[in-house]
């Protein structure tokens, strides 16, 4: 009757000792197979390392795997999968309702600020905010010249331009093509930031044997080599001032309905930047020759080409208007310091100089950048679950290249970050400006900053957290840009007076009624600006500046006067203005080309 006790091996398993096997047959086998794999691919070392991994996946699938099918077992069972199901059921019902909620909290939210601030004058669609058409046959932007700038359509996603040859024809169109050779390889401006001027000389050495310009068959003075390097682009200048006195309106085709917003292509902006330099080279060379009238027409050719992006509504284009805007106030230092303005000339510089309200297209150029920015959140919404969010936001391009995913978000937090975005533009960044009084605020706009960087990265926040960081200094910019303007404006006016009474008066109020009605106010503390008489018979003219402290017109600088030296954020903003002009030796060169800080 008694019988033998089975063997192990021919035992049938049950209960835990079932799924313990199968937990370990499975958590063996992965095991074997992640080191085999790890052994032939060499992926890990040394072997230790190869061990731990191979043991964390092994038992990791296999708690997975045994999970699994008792999950699959208990649903074998009709009172279990009917449970199953209703939890399902009320899950889905929960997260429908969920975004119902979000979605029309978001959309509500967001209806309800546009209206407040549409009332009140603001605007949030694309085409309330886009410049209008103007004649094409009096159009700045489309003169023959500039117009393949624009003259190009996508194929495959890839920008085709049609005129290939007018394109070549406009990027070689550069003051400063780079020679063959290490030595001499760059050209060097003056600036209104760091106080300096130009180096005659060293232009002529840069286009000395630079085989991208034609050279003198005999060297004269430094200005005539640098015209004679320059006379490659005469019938470019021929064309563009032609289109400076006949076309008075400049628009630039921009497709503004393109979405995402951020897809929208800016080729022009370089060409202005490069278009600016050079004719304030030209322009410089003219004055160190002697030509004051033919300088002056170069100057408002760079004054054109800066105003011709100032009604885009982009902040991009507000910053390269501005940078382009400073090269043409560097000329009219360059001429201010050689003495080579007439009175007329300085009344009329004066008089365009006056028209310049840089404050006013900052706060344009964010409106726009407002307006653009929810709109590309807006068709990111539209998108729904096949926006690809993250990868149009990082992408530098703008091009979204990261690959597709699913996108899970409620289309009412998009409305919520549009809505977070606005409110940071209004709170902050359009009240950091009253360009009626010509004031900038530093405290607004730094309380911006702090603002930013506590902000904690949520649903409703995100988008704000990585588009605006970048936003908080353009005031800066822009303030700099308006004392610069104002500057150049009252350093006219001094000139005026220097002609008239022999030298610069010692205060400004000197200057009223005959050449102001009112001295232009400091944006930062709306006192007029500050000027002092140097020893050497100049002057200095400035603005306290960032920092908001009167450092008796001194510049800041960052580690050196390198080229990036200038540190807007402390000092003050100068217009520097040696007391002697710049001489010239018998054969030409300069015998001062610095002002000395």
């Amino acid at each position: 009757m008694n019988e033998s006790p089975k063997s192990i091996w021919r035992r049938p398993w049950r209960g835990p000792a079932k799924w313990l096997a199968w937990f370990g047959l499975l958590a063996g086998a992965v095991f074997v197979i992640v080191l085999g794999i790890g052994l032939i691919t060499e992926r890990l070392t040394p072997f230790s390392e190869l061990l731990v991994t191979a043991l964390v996946i092994s038992l990791a699938v296999a708690v997975i795997g045994i999970l699994g099918l008792l999950f699959i077992k208990w649903l074998c069972s009709w009172r279990n999968l009917r449970r199953f199901l209703f939890g399902v059921a009320c899950f889905a019902t929960l997260i429908a309702l969920f975004y119902a909620v979000e979605n029309w909290r978001g959309k509500r939210a967001w209806e309800q600020h546009k209206r407040e601030w549409e009332a009140k004058g603001e605007k949030f669609t694309v085409a309330g905010v886009a410049p209008a058409p103007v004649p094409e046959d009096q159009n700045f932007a489309l003169t023959p010249l500039l117009k393949p700038v624009y003259d190009f359509t996508r194929v495959n996603g890839q920008v085709v331009w049609r005129d290939t040859n007018g394109l070549n024809r406009l990027q070689n169109l550069r003051a400063d093509l780079r020679p063959d050779r290490e030595s001499k390889d760059r050209l060097v401006v003056g600036g209104v930031d760091k106080g300096t001027f130009a180096d005659l000389e060293s232009w002529r050495e840069f286009y000395r044997g630079n085989t991208n310009y034609p050279q003198p068959a005999v060297p004269g003075t430094a200005a005539e080599d640098v015209l004679v390097a320059l006379g490659r682009f005469d019938s470019e200048f021929r064309e563009l001032h032609e289109a400076r006195l006949s076309r008075p309106y400049a628009r630039f085709p921009i497709p503004y309905e393109e979405e995402p917003a951020w897809e929208i292509l800016l080729p022009h902006l370089a060409h202005i930047r490069g278009l600016g330099i050079l004719t304030h080279v030209r322009a410089v060379a003219r004055l160190e020759a002697g030509q004051s009238t033919a300088a002056l027409d170069d100057l408002y050719l760079g004054f054109r080409l800066s105003d011709s992006i100032r009604d885009e509504p982009l902040l991009i284009d507000h910053l390269v208007r501005i940078a382009a805007l400073h090269v043409s106030l560097q000329t009219v230092r360059e001429g201010l310091v050689r003495q080579a303005w007439s009175d007329a000339q300085l009344a009329e510089l004066g008089q365009y100089l006056s028209s310049l309200q840089l404050l006013a297209e900052y706060k344009a150029a964010m409106r726009g950048e407002r307006t653009l920015g929810t709109s590309g959140l807006d068709f990111l919404r539209r998108q729904g679950w096949r926006s690809r969010h993250l990868g149009y936001i990082a992408d530098d391009d703008g091009r979204g290249g990261a690959a597709p995913s699913l996108n899970l978000m409620p289309g009412g937090w998009f409305y919520q970050n549009m809505l977070a975005i606005s409110k940071l533009h209004q709170k902050h960044l359009l009240a950091s400006v009253d360009e009626e009084k010509h004031r900038v605020f530093p405290d607004a706009s730094n309380t911006f900053g702090e603002e930013i960087a506590a902000m904690p990265i949520r649903p409703y926040t995100v988008f704000a957290k990585l588009l605006m960081p970048a936003l908080g200094k353009v005031v800066r910019r822009s303030a700099r840009a308006q004392v610069a303007v104002d500057c150049a404006r009252v350093a006219c006016a001094l000139e005026r007076q220097r002609l008239a009474k022999g030298e610069y008066p010692e205060t400004l109020e000197a200057l009223a009624p005959q050449f102001f009605e009112r001295i232009p106010n400091d944006v930062i503390d709306g006192k007029p600006l500050r000027y002092r008489r140097t020893a050497d018979g100049g002057y200095t003219l400035y603005s306290i500046g960032w920092n908001q402290s009167d450092d008796n017109g001194e510049i800041a600088w960052r580690k050196d006067k390198s080229d990036a030296g200038v540190n807007l954020d402390e000092g003050d903003w100068g217009w520097q203005m040696p007391g002697k002009p710049i001489r010239h030796s018998a054969e030409g060169d300069f015998a001062e080309s610095r002002f000395a800080l």
